[in-house]
């Protein structure tokens, strides 16, 4: 008779490296610069370097302003003309933003990002963040980044 040993894994018990590379993106860097907060993203699979109308339906109804964010696109001044067929990466920026206009303390800050390629190729992207303080920055962009990579494992096909 032979006896199996398996030893059963929670998801606290998995090692961070590892549970990231689960996720759709990953943060590859930061880096905290005057005024701004930059981060690499590396999105690995190219089927989901890109939004999908589920998942910008789905981002929209759980943040209803996001549409209205002014954006610089080649379709309209307002990122709703492109969230769904964006970037995932430029998706991220703006729930980032989002965040941090419903962390703010102030009703007259101002949150503005950027997004680009490094190399689409890989699928690395730099996404940056003006700040009011960085460590509330920190904080709205590790929550937009959870929120998007479960958004994604549930909406992007």
């Amino acid at each position: 008779m032979s006896v199996k040993s398996t030893t059963a894994r929670s998801r606290s018990d998995t090692p961070l490296d590892e549970r990231q590379r689960e996720q759709p993106i990953r943060l590859a860097s930061v880096a905290i610069r005057r005024g701004r907060l930059a981060c690499e993203v590396v999105i690995a699979d190219e089927r989901n370097r890109y939004c999908t109308p589920a998942l910008a339906s789905y981002v929209g109804l759980c943040y209803p302003d996001i549409a209205r964010h002014a954006c610089v696109n080649g379709e309209g001044r307002q990122f709703g003309a492109v969230m769904q067929s964006t970037s995932v990466a430029h998706m991220l920026e703006h729930i980032a933003i989002d965040e941090q206009v419903g962390g703010s303390h102030s009703d007259d800050a101002l949150f503005v990002g950027t997004t680009e390629w490094i190399d689409e190729q890989a699928g690395r992207a730099l996404v940056q963040l003006s700040f009011c303080d960085d460590l509330s920055a920190l904080e709205a962009f590790n929550k937009a980044l959870r929120f998007l990579n479960n958004a994604m494992l549930s909406y992007q096909s």
